[in-house]
């Protein structure tokens, strides 16, 4: 039965990503964004901070948007015809199934949609019964789930628990995305000027690092057939998710309106990468702790049944390595487009902000943890220890700064 659905499952992955039916949706995909991009550029009256979910959703919109893509497919057609191996090309293998799952949620997000309460019972001072509380709740279990299913799996890797724990991890990252898109939603109810993107908060950008954390994950597990390593990975995610319940049960959840330092569409571009960067370096910690694990198990002469279903050292130093790899270009881009937003608000591109001089730190951390690894050769135990310890100062950057320290960014306290 298990082999039987796994090659139904890599039969439909071959038949969905790979040759022209990949390529011809990665470039209508393309083609969308750009003309995404370009009403907002060049439309007449196209962009307006606190309408613009609204206005990529209306009939202009659409007509750009899918006019774009039609024209980019197209022109895969006509260069696919030309060049034949573009059909083979990676970045289509690579990236589809990312846009894909991103269009899957926005369809969630419009059926949770139907389920909002009439607008008669929408109540800025009480927003308990919209329906992005309860998708986020059962994101929260489904992760808890998940994590400890990934546990179960090193001690019972036989049984159909690991496939459990993954379709588990897979469910929570599309709830959750779902759940973010329907809060953005869910702020044009109370008024059109409160209306923002949903990574305006703790609360928010929590749920964000939630679905960054585990699809990035998903994607190394997939990959190279780590699902051991789950079992360091979700955990993380569970802790935060713990962490984001109590923000909840002090208010920290409910929509309120952006103050002014946020009220910019840089808001929307800075965040997202942001947190890129921070999901992949829990990622790269889970994967360090899986070495540090193994190498104990391995010292102690472990149980071998365990140590089986691990990937081997070799694989979780280059698991913690690309990692690495795809949150440092993430969190540099992060930081560019942070002190461009510095000097549009603030007027000045870096000001030694707790929260810059912090940022700055873990960009040192990881930097110097890339140019160990590739110009001196490093591996092994201290490039463990390295993505642990980095991750530790990824957080206090993260969250301890937001707690603790005054500044520029004080927006982001807990009050």
């Amino acid at each position: 039965m298990t082999a039987t659905t796994t090659t139904a499952e890599a039969s439909l992955s071959t038949a969905l990503y790979q040759g022209r039916w990949v390529y011809l949706r990665f470039a209508a995909y393309l083609g969308a964004m750009t003309g995404i991009a370009c009403m907002a550029m060049f439309g007449t009256d196209a962009y307006e901070e606190n309408a613009f979910l609204y206005q990529i959703l209306s009939m202009k919109g659409v007509i750009w948007g899918g006019t774009a893509a039609i024209v980019g497919s197209g022109l895969a057609i006509i260069a696919s015809s030309l060049k034949a191996n573009l059909l083979n090309a990676k970045s289509a293998r690579n990236f589809t199934p990312w846009l894909d799952g991103f269009v899957f949620m926005v369809i969630l997000a419009s059926i949770w949609a139907l389920f909002e309460p009439a607008q008669s019972q929408i109540s800025y001072d009480n927003q308990a019964n919209l329906f992005a509380g309860r998708v986020i709740m059962a994101m929260n279990v489904i992760f808890i789930f998940s994590a400890v299913s990934y546990i179960a799996y090193l001690f019972a890797p036989d049984s159909f628990i690991g496939r459990i724990a993954t379709w588990s991890a897979y469910s929570g990252v599309f709830l959750g995305g779902s759940a973010l898109l329907l809060r953005w939603h869910e702020s044009y109810l109370f008024d059109m000027e409160i209306g923002h993107a949903p990574v305006s908060n703790l609360y928010e950008v929590f749920i964000l690092l939630f679905c960054i954390t585990a699809a990035i994950y998903l994607g190394l597990e997939k990959r190279y057939q780590a699902k051991a390593m789950g079992a360091f990975v979700l955990p993380i995610v569970s802790a935060g998710v713990f962490f984001g319940i109590w923000l909840d049960s002090i208010g920290q959840g409910d929509i309120k309106p952006l103050v002014p330092a946020l009220q910019s569409y840089w808001m929307k571009i800075h965040v997202p990468m942001n947190f890129v960067g921070y999901g992949s370096f829990a990622v790269a910690c889970g994967a360090g702790m899986a070495y540090l694990f193994r190498h104990r198990l391995e010292a102690k002469g472990g149980s071998s049944k365990m140590l089986a279903i691990f990937p081997s050292l070799e694989q979780l130093d280059l698991l913690a390595y690309k990692a690495v790899a795809i949150g440092f270009p993430a969190f540099t881009l992060a930081t560019i487009l942070g002190a461009a937003w510095a000097a549009e608000a603030w007027g000045g591109y870096w000001s030694w902000d707790p929260k810059e001089t912090w940022a700055l730190i873990v960009w040192l951390i990881y930097g110097a943890y890339l140019h160990a690894r590739v110009s001196h050769g490093w591996h092994g135990k201290a490039l463990a220890w390295w993505a642990v310890a980095g991750f530790l100062v990824t957080v206090f950057c993260f969250l301890g700064v937001n707690m603790y320290l005054s500044g520029l960014h004080s927006y982001g306290m807990l009050v």
